[in-house]
């Protein structure tokens, strides 16, 4: 067995006595009784927590009707394999007991009192991962997902630390926030060596937006090829990991590896901390009011307060997302991001999405509409590369009904990104119309507004997964038994 730590020793140990007197229908007092070993003291055995000295051992093994032996060897039997394979899984180890804090021997208990059913369960999980090829950075990012949505993603302590950190150093962060602003607090507040590079002599980091080399003082290496409003992004980012006084974090823009949850964590709360700083949020608050109590649509609005906050069209609507549910109170919201280099895989891979909502707890619901958000942006975005004038930036809304009886105002932003070499980058933000935000948002109403129903797209692009509908039809079919049965016949 992997991961013989003194800890594990302890748990592995406890369980075994647990089961073996679980066998036995002992009680501790009935244990203790033939042990001589005290029941608080079995207590903490059995929880890992104390790991007896050899008398003590031998004197259990006798109680417990087994040989020292069998007691002390870490071999398990086949009914407490999950403890093993629980101890072994690096995603439990950094989720649950490290960065969680869960009691890693009261999990192994519950583990070990249904040892056949949680046997099945990993196993099924296994499988799952196997066949759609899900590695451990992808429950990382799915866990991210989750703490955003249950704060409706705005993080207070966050903004509060922006604040204190703008009064300490007199940042000015009026818009539009020149880059020289960032560079500056970088070097001269934290020391930051920033290097312009093209990575010539390492081609296969062509690619890479950046590369942060920590080896005293720390060096901010940045791709020649980006502009000023990504590197204004990037160095506030680093003042973010500075300022929250990060030490677990990624060292490359975008990934190259990721090790743990604390790192995918600790790099959004350096992300959040860059937007924060870079979009004043009270200035951007009147701007949205504004924008909600036009009478028409303007896409020309946007495209002005893009360049108000010089601001990426991605950095715009996340901000969005921080300000809404917070401020506006529309809290059933959705943004999703397509990007890909190769032309082939253009809107076939999600690479961010975000979905916001006030029934979180009904699976069955959350899962048909989620698939709906993305069959909608997906619809909206092929629509707009087939049927717009090409243009530096393509911003469409739509209002659509998903059949369901809900109603959605879409906008999406199509921008290209060639200094990267990426032609096919576009967001999008969706918000469910119900009346409080047809009161707060005052365009809906305007005429030239698209309308988007699901018989004006390709309807068979938008089908429940297969397990959504066999779960459709298993009510059915529960239901049509239920009035089989009541009917008396």
């Amino acid at each position: 067995m992997e991961n013989l730590t003194e800890e594990n020793i302890r748990i592995i140990f406890g369980i075994k006595v647990k089961k073996l007197r679980s066998d036995l229908r002992l009680s501790l007092q009935q244990l203790s009784q033939k042990s001589g070993i005290s029941i608080s003291y079995l207590n903490e055995i059995e929880n890992g927590k104390k790991y007896p000295k050899t008398d003590k051992i031998n004197e259990l093994s006798k109680a417990l009707n087994t040989s020292y032996d069998q007691l002390v060897s870490l071999k398990l039997n086949k009914n407490l394999a999950p403890v093993g394979q629980f101890l072994n899984l690096d995603v439990i180890n950094d989720f649950l007991f490290e960065t969680f804090g869960i009691d890693k021997g009261t999990l192994l208990n519950m583990v070990a009192n249904e040892p056949i059913r949680v046997s099945a369960f990993i196993n099924s999980i296994f499988e799952i991962a196997r066949n759609y090829n899900l590695k451990q950075e992808h429950f990382f990012f799915l866990c991210l997902r989750s703490y955003q949505e249950l704060n409706d993603n705005y993080f207070e302590d966050i903004e509060d630390a922006v604040s204190a950190f703008i009064k300490e150093t007199g940042f000015d962060n009026l818009p539009p926030v020149p880059l020289n602003e960032f560079d500056e607090i970088l070097k001269e507040k934290f020391g930051y060596n920033i290097q312009p590079t093209d990575f010539a002599d390492y081609p296969k980091l062509k690619q890479l937006r950046s590369v942060t080399i920590r080896n005293g003082r720390t060096t901010l290496l940045c791709n020649k090829k980006l502009t000023d409003q990504q590197k204004a992004f990037l160095y506030g980012r680093e003042i973010g990991f500075a300022a929250l006084k990060i030490e677990k974090r990624p060292n490359t823009t975008p990934w190259l590896k990721v090790d743990s949850f604390d790192q995918v964590l600790n790099n959004f709360r350096a992300s959040y901390f860059a937007q924060a700083l870079h979009i004043n949020k009270d200035l951007f608050i009147k701007d949205i009011e504004q924008f909600f109590e036009s009478p028409k649509f303007y896409p020309e609005v946007l495209i002005r307060l893009l360049d108000k906050y010089n601001a990426s069209p991605e950095m715009l609507l996340t901000r969005i997302t921080n300000i809404l549910p917070k401020y506006f109170g529309i809290n059933e919201l959705f943004f999703i991001r397509y990007s890909s280099k190769e032309p082939e895989k253009n809107l076939k891979e999600i690479s961010k999405e975000l979905h916001l909502s006030s029934n979180p707890a009904n699976f069955e619901y959350t899962l048909s509409e989620q698939n709906y958000r993305r069959w909608l942006t997906k619809s909206l975005l092929k629509y707009m590369l087939e049927h717009k004038q090409p243009e530096k930036t393509k911003i469409e809304a739509v209002i659509s009904e998903n059949g369901n009886g809900n109603e959605y105002l879409t906008i999406s932003i199509l921008r290209p990104m060639t200094e990267l070499n990426n032609n096919n980058n576009s967001v999008s933000i969706g918000f469910v119309l119900t009346p409080a935000v047809k009161k707060k948002i005052r365009f809906l109403n305007d005429p030239s507004l698209q309308i988007f129903k699901l018989g004006d797209l390709n309807k068979n692009e938008f089908e429940a997964p297969l397990e959504l509908r066999k779960i459709k039809e298993q009510k059915e079919k529960e239901a049509e038994l239920e009035r089989l049965i009541s009917s008396g016949k």
